[in-house]
Protein backbone atom coordinates (compact mmCIF):
# COMPACT_ATOMS: atom_id res chain seq x y z
CA UNK A 1 0.00 0.00 0.00
CA UNK A 2 1.53 3.31 -1.06
CA UNK A 3 1.27 6.41 -3.15
CA UNK A 4 1.90 5.37 -6.75
CA UNK A 5 1.96 8.80 -8.37
CA UNK A 6 0.98 12.43 -7.88
CA UNK A 7 -0.41 13.98 -11.06
CA UNK A 8 -0.06 17.68 -11.82
CA UNK A 9 -3.24 17.33 -13.89
CA UNK A 10 -5.72 14.56 -14.61
CA UNK A 11 -4.57 11.12 -15.76
CA UNK A 12 -6.34 9.54 -18.72
CA UNK A 13 -7.83 6.96 -16.37
CA UNK A 14 -9.28 9.65 -14.12
CA UNK A 15 -10.78 11.48 -17.13
CA UNK A 16 -12.46 8.29 -18.33
CA UNK A 17 -13.87 7.47 -14.88
CA UNK A 18 -15.20 11.00 -14.31
CA UNK A 19 -17.05 10.86 -17.63
CA UNK A 20 -19.17 7.84 -16.68
CA UNK A 21 -21.66 6.84 -14.03
CA UNK A 22 -21.00 4.80 -10.93
CA UNK A 23 -21.06 1.08 -11.53
CA UNK A 24 -19.82 -2.31 -10.50
CA UNK A 25 -16.20 -1.23 -10.72
CA UNK A 26 -16.29 2.44 -9.69
CA UNK A 27 -17.77 4.69 -7.01
CA UNK A 28 -17.69 8.42 -6.21
CA UNK A 29 -17.24 9.70 -2.65
CA UNK A 30 -17.49 13.36 -1.70
CA UNK A 31 -14.76 13.15 0.94
CA UNK A 32 -12.25 10.81 2.52
CA UNK A 33 -14.45 10.52 5.61
CA UNK A 34 -17.47 9.45 3.56
CA UNK A 35 -16.06 6.12 2.44
CA UNK A 36 -16.00 3.08 4.72
CA UNK A 37 -14.26 -0.25 4.99
CA UNK A 38 -17.41 -1.73 3.41
CA UNK A 39 -16.46 -0.03 0.12
CA UNK A 40 -12.98 -1.58 0.13
CA UNK A 41 -14.30 -5.05 1.06
CA UNK A 42 -17.00 -4.92 -1.63
CA UNK A 43 -14.49 -4.25 -4.42
CA UNK A 44 -11.93 -6.74 -3.09
CA UNK A 45 -14.59 -9.49 -3.06
CA UNK A 46 -15.67 -8.72 -6.64
CA UNK A 47 -14.22 -10.43 -9.72
CA UNK A 48 -12.52 -7.35 -11.18
CA UNK A 49 -11.93 -5.05 -8.21
CA UNK A 50 -12.71 -1.36 -8.60
CA UNK A 51 -11.86 2.31 -8.11
CA UNK A 52 -12.91 4.87 -5.52
CA UNK A 53 -12.71 8.56 -6.41
CA UNK A 54 -12.57 10.52 -3.13
CA UNK A 55 -13.44 14.19 -3.48
CA UNK A 56 -15.88 13.63 -6.35
CA UNK A 57 -19.68 14.06 -6.41
CA UNK A 58 -22.12 12.37 -8.78
CA UNK A 59 -24.15 14.82 -10.89
CA UNK A 60 -26.44 14.70 -13.93
CA UNK A 61 -25.09 16.52 -17.00
CA UNK A 62 -27.05 18.40 -19.70
CA UNK A 63 -27.66 15.14 -21.59
CA UNK A 64 -29.10 13.40 -18.55
CA UNK A 65 -25.99 11.31 -17.91
CA UNK A 66 -24.71 10.68 -14.42
CA UNK A 67 -21.05 11.66 -14.27
CA UNK A 68 -18.48 12.72 -11.70
CA UNK A 69 -17.91 16.31 -10.59
CA UNK A 70 -14.66 17.15 -8.83
CA UNK A 71 -15.21 18.95 -5.52
CA UNK A 72 -11.76 18.18 -4.16
CA UNK A 73 -10.59 17.01 -0.77
CA UNK A 74 -7.78 17.74 1.63
CA UNK A 75 -4.54 15.99 0.71
CA UNK A 76 -2.58 15.17 3.86
CA UNK A 77 -0.78 12.42 5.73
CA UNK A 78 -3.82 12.20 8.00
CA UNK A 79 -6.12 11.55 5.01
CA UNK A 80 -3.72 8.99 3.62
CA UNK A 81 -3.53 7.18 6.96
CA UNK A 82 -7.35 7.15 7.14
CA UNK A 83 -7.46 5.31 3.80
CA UNK A 84 -4.70 2.88 4.75
CA UNK A 85 -6.10 2.19 8.23
CA UNK A 86 -9.48 1.27 6.78
CA UNK A 87 -7.81 -1.10 4.33
CA UNK A 88 -5.71 -2.62 7.11
CA UNK A 89 -8.74 -3.08 9.35
CA UNK A 90 -10.32 -5.45 6.82
CA UNK A 91 -9.99 -9.19 7.45
CA UNK A 92 -7.65 -10.12 5.92
CA UNK A 93 -6.04 -6.74 5.20
CA UNK A 94 -6.46 -5.45 1.64
CA UNK A 95 -3.72 -4.03 -0.58
CA UNK A 96 -4.61 -0.92 -2.56
CA UNK A 97 -2.91 1.84 -4.52
CA UNK A 98 -3.43 5.55 -3.88
CA UNK A 99 -3.04 8.22 -6.59
CA UNK A 100 -3.39 11.99 -6.20
CA UNK A 101 -5.18 13.65 -9.14
CA UNK A 102 -5.43 17.40 -9.79
CA UNK A 103 -7.84 19.50 -11.84
CA UNK A 104 -6.94 23.17 -11.91
CA UNK A 105 -5.22 22.73 -8.57
CA UNK A 106 -8.27 21.02 -7.09
CA UNK A 107 -6.89 17.69 -5.81
CA UNK A 108 -8.68 14.44 -5.08
CA UNK A 109 -7.75 10.82 -4.43
CA UNK A 110 -8.05 7.92 -6.84
CA UNK A 111 -7.91 4.65 -4.91
CA UNK A 112 -7.42 1.45 -6.93
CA UNK A 113 -8.63 -1.73 -5.19
CA UNK A 114 -7.74 -4.97 -6.99
CA UNK A 115 -9.78 -8.14 -6.79
CA UNK A 116 -8.42 -9.87 -3.71
CA UNK A 117 -6.42 -13.09 -3.72
CA UNK A 118 -7.67 -14.17 -0.28
CA UNK A 119 -11.45 -13.95 -0.63
CA UNK A 120 -13.78 -13.66 1.14
CA UNK A 121 -12.96 -10.36 2.90
CA UNK A 122 -14.95 -8.77 5.69
CA UNK A 123 -14.85 -5.62 7.77
CA UNK A 124 -13.50 -5.57 11.30
CA UNK A 125 -17.14 -5.91 12.42
CA UNK A 126 -17.54 -9.15 10.46
CA UNK A 127 -19.63 -7.74 7.59
CA UNK A 128 -19.16 -9.35 4.17
CA UNK A 129 -19.91 -7.13 1.15
CA UNK A 130 -19.58 -7.45 -2.61
CA UNK A 131 -19.94 -4.89 -5.39
CA UNK A 132 -22.92 -5.66 -7.60
CA UNK A 133 -24.93 -3.49 -9.98
CA UNK A 134 -23.33 -0.29 -8.71
CA UNK A 135 -24.05 -1.05 -5.06
CA UNK A 136 -22.40 -2.69 -2.08
CA UNK A 137 -24.51 -5.74 -1.26
CA UNK A 138 -24.28 -7.89 1.83
CA UNK A 139 -23.24 -11.45 1.10
CA UNK A 140 -25.88 -13.88 2.34
CA UNK A 141 -24.69 -17.25 3.72
CA UNK A 142 -25.18 -19.14 0.42
CA UNK A 143 -23.36 -16.47 -1.62
CA UNK A 144 -20.61 -16.34 0.98
CA UNK A 145 -20.21 -20.13 0.84
CA UNK A 146 -20.15 -20.03 -2.97
CA UNK A 147 -17.44 -17.34 -2.91
CA UNK A 148 -15.42 -19.31 -0.38
CA UNK A 149 -15.70 -22.55 -2.37
CA UNK A 150 -14.79 -20.76 -5.59
CA UNK A 151 -11.70 -19.29 -3.95
CA UNK A 152 -10.73 -22.65 -2.47
CA UNK A 153 -11.20 -24.36 -5.84
CA UNK A 154 -8.90 -21.77 -7.44
CA UNK A 155 -6.34 -22.42 -4.72
CA UNK A 156 -6.66 -26.18 -5.27
CA UNK A 157 -6.25 -25.77 -9.04
CA UNK A 158 -3.17 -23.60 -8.55
CA UNK A 159 -1.62 -26.11 -6.15
CA UNK A 160 -2.55 -29.01 -8.46
CA UNK A 161 -1.01 -27.24 -11.45
CA UNK A 162 2.11 -26.51 -9.42
CA UNK A 163 2.34 -30.15 -8.30
CA UNK A 164 1.81 -31.53 -11.80
CA UNK A 165 4.37 -29.09 -13.19
CA UNK A 166 6.87 -30.23 -10.57
CA UNK A 167 6.06 -33.87 -11.34
CA UNK A 168 6.51 -33.21 -15.05
CA UNK A 169 9.96 -31.75 -14.36
CA UNK A 170 10.88 -34.77 -12.24
CA UNK A 171 9.75 -37.15 -15.00
CA UNK A 172 11.78 -35.24 -17.59
CA UNK A 173 14.89 -35.38 -15.41
CA UNK A 174 14.31 -39.10 -14.73
CA UNK A 175 13.81 -39.77 -18.44
CA UNK A 176 17.07 -38.02 -19.27
CA UNK A 177 18.90 -39.97 -16.56
CA UNK A 178 17.48 -43.28 -17.80
CA UNK A 179 18.32 -42.35 -21.38
CA UNK A 180 21.89 -41.48 -20.45
CA UNK A 181 22.26 -44.60 -18.30
CA UNK A 182 20.90 -46.70 -21.15
CA UNK A 183 23.56 -45.30 -23.45
CA UNK A 184 26.21 -46.04 -20.83
CA UNK A 185 24.89 -49.60 -20.39
CA UNK A 186 24.87 -50.17 -24.14
CA UNK A 187 28.46 -48.93 -24.33
CA UNK A 188 29.47 -51.24 -21.47
CA UNK A 189 27.72 -54.19 -23.17
CA UNK A 190 29.61 -53.53 -26.39
CA UNK A 191 32.86 -53.48 -24.44
CA UNK A 192 31.88 -56.71 -22.67
CA UNK A 193 31.02 -58.41 -25.97
CA UNK A 194 34.42 -57.47 -27.40
CA UNK A 195 36.14 -58.69 -24.25
CA UNK A 196 34.27 -62.02 -24.33
CA UNK A 197 35.11 -62.46 -27.99
CA UNK A 198 38.77 -61.83 -27.22
CA UNK A 199 38.69 -64.45 -24.45
CA UNK A 200 36.95 -66.91 -26.77
CA UNK A 201 39.66 -66.48 -29.38
CA UNK A 202 42.36 -66.93 -26.75
CA UNK A 203 40.65 -70.13 -25.56
CA UNK A 204 40.56 -71.49 -29.10
CA UNK A 205 44.28 -70.77 -29.47
CA UNK A 206 45.06 -72.41 -26.12
CA UNK A 207 43.04 -75.51 -27.09
CA UNK A 208 44.97 -75.77 -30.36
CA UNK A 209 48.27 -75.47 -28.51
CA UNK A 210 47.15 -78.15 -26.02
CA UNK A 211 46.16 -80.50 -28.79
CA UNK A 212 49.56 -80.00 -30.51
CA UNK A 213 51.39 -80.53 -27.26
CA UNK A 214 49.47 -83.75 -26.66
CA UNK A 215 50.26 -84.99 -30.15
CA UNK A 216 53.92 -84.10 -29.67
CA UNK A 217 54.04 -86.06 -26.41
CA UNK A 218 52.57 -89.18 -28.01
CA UNK A 219 55.16 -89.10 -30.82
CA UNK A 220 58.00 -88.75 -28.34
CA UNK A 221 56.62 -91.65 -26.32
CA UNK A 222 56.58 -93.82 -29.41
CA UNK A 223 60.16 -92.84 -30.22
CA UNK A 224 61.25 -93.74 -26.70
CA UNK A 225 59.65 -97.18 -26.99
CA UNK A 226 61.34 -97.81 -30.28
CA UNK A 227 64.67 -96.69 -28.85
CA UNK A 228 64.22 -98.99 -25.89
CA UNK A 229 63.45 -101.90 -28.19
CA UNK A 230 66.58 -101.24 -30.21
CA UNK A 231 68.68 -101.16 -27.07
CA UNK A 232 67.23 -104.49 -25.96
CA UNK A 233 67.94 -105.91 -29.36
CA UNK A 234 71.55 -104.80 -29.23
CA UNK A 235 71.96 -106.42 -25.81
CA UNK A 236 70.66 -109.75 -27.12
CA UNK A 237 72.98 -109.65 -30.09
CA UNK A 238 76.05 -109.18 -27.90
CA UNK A 239 75.02 -112.09 -25.76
Amino acid sequence: MSYKKIYSGLSERAKNLLNREEGGDMDFKRSVSSFKSDDIVAFANSKSGGTLLLGVDEITDDRGRQIGKIVGCKISDEAKMTILNRANSCIPSIDLEIYIENDDDVPFYRVEIPSGKNKPYCTSGGTYKIRDDGQNKTLDPSSLLELFLHQESNTFVQRFQSATSELDNILKVTHNLVHNQRKDIETDLDKLKKYLYSISEMAKTAEHITQNAHFFSEENYKLLLELKQEIESLKNTKS
